[in-house]
């Protein structure tokens, strides 16, 4: 493990870590057996010995942090935490199969850095990417130094996790402060950066998915899901939609509108006079609904709670980039969960666009 690297790591921990996800690494490195934390006036019995760190003297959570950097065995369980974490960005790409020749020949050559979930110390580093495997799941961890203009640095972390059964591509990875950030497409850089590695080193195919059309064939189909805002932009323009906090997930303007109608049924059913105007609203409704540009959607999947946003076509790219709201905590597979869930709609979505096959 090079100095440099493990500084960094430290540093990025301590300075750039939120609250809730340093409090959720020292929960769990308290339950796997690395560290100890009694309460003060505690009558529980601290065993100590000497790969156990014990922060029980300490008030803060940053001071409990802290005091775990140093210890090897334990920087070596943060950098698996880095694979299992919640990330605040994600986004998604089809791909060819990934051959598993492939991934041997890069360990075999030294072209990655092999995890061993029992070693001692950090095996990562800036220079080549770790790898990490878990049943039909392949981890790539890049890691690279950033630096700001007063010197200081902190390491930037992309998780690439290939899904074998299904071949997708899915990118995980943190917002930077701006300070750190060397381009306004930042990024966009690195995930492009990624996906060339990925197709020099695997060989493979990737393609970009059509999430506009997901979305679209999601609200329409699926009834576990509401879309609570919006960017609409139309003739130039540009509205940005947000729903009420009472859950119902009717988009404003137009939503109310449509409510307007359905209220005064009875007055719009005067004459053909009114029924024409009623019709005609109502056309005018879909007519936005269809043909206005939504580079961007929040949305939220009612059965689990969780909220994202889509921002479409990033960066003049035919991607999707996708962003959690909230604190990252809860279910530890929500990342895999939303991945499961889209990737099936797009799925069911090209099943029902797919031209019928006519046999010979």
């Amino acid at each position: 493990m090079e100095l440099a690297y493990k500084t960094n790591f430290q540093k990025t921990v301590e300075d750039i870590y939120p609250a809730y996800l340093k409090k959720e690494l020292l929960k769990q490195a308290v339950n796997d057996g690395l560290v100890v934390d009694n309460k003060k006036n505690s009558y529980q019995i601290s065993f100590k010995f000497a790969d156990i760190v014990d922060v029980s003297e300490y008030d803060t959570l940053d001071e409990k942090i802290n005091s775990i950097l140093d210890a090897d065995r334990v920087l070596q369980y943060i950098g698996e935490f880095e694979y299992r974490r919640q990330y605040r960005h994600f986004c998604y790409f089809k791909c060819s199969e990934i051959p598993s020749t492939k991934l041997e020949e890069l360990v075999e050559n030294g072209v990655v850095h092999l995890f061993n979930k029992n070693g001692k110390t950090l095996i990562d580093s800036y220079d080549k990417p770790s790898l990490y495997i878990v049943d039909n799941l392949v981890y790539f961890k890049f890691s690279e130094r950033l630096n700001n203009e007063t010197g200081n640095q902190i390491k930037f972390t992309i998780i690439c996790v290939l899904d074998k059964e299904h071949n997708i591509i899915e990118l995980r990875f943190d917002r930077v402060g701006i300070a750190y950030k060397n381009s306004y497409n930042f990024y966009r850089d690195k995930i492009n950066t990624i996906l060339d590695y990925l197709r020099k080193n695997l060989t493979v195919e990737i393609k970009n998915i059509d999430f506009k059309s997901v979305i679209d064939y999601i609200r329409t189909e699926k009834d576990n899901i509401s879309i609570y805002a919006q960017r609409m932009q139309r003739n130039g323009t540009t509205a940005y939609l947000e729903a009420y906090d009472d859950g119902e997930g009717v988009m404003p303007i137009l939503g109310e509108l449509g409510n307007f109608i359905e209220e005064n049924k009875e007055l719009f059913d005067t004459d053909i006079n009114t029924n024409l105007i009623r019709d005609k609203l109502v056309a005018f409704i879909k007519e936005i609904e269809v043909k206005s540009d939504m580079p961007m959607v929040k949305v939220k999947l009612d059965d689990k709670d969780i909220k994202f946003g889509i921002t479409h076509n990033y960066k003049g790219m035919e991607y999707s980039l996708f962003m959690f709201y909230g604190e990252l905590l809860g279910d530890k597979e929500m990342m895999g969960y939303v991945r499961n869930y889209l990737i099936e709609c797009n799925r069911e979505l090209e099943n029902c666009i797919s031209p019928d096959v006519i046999p010979k």
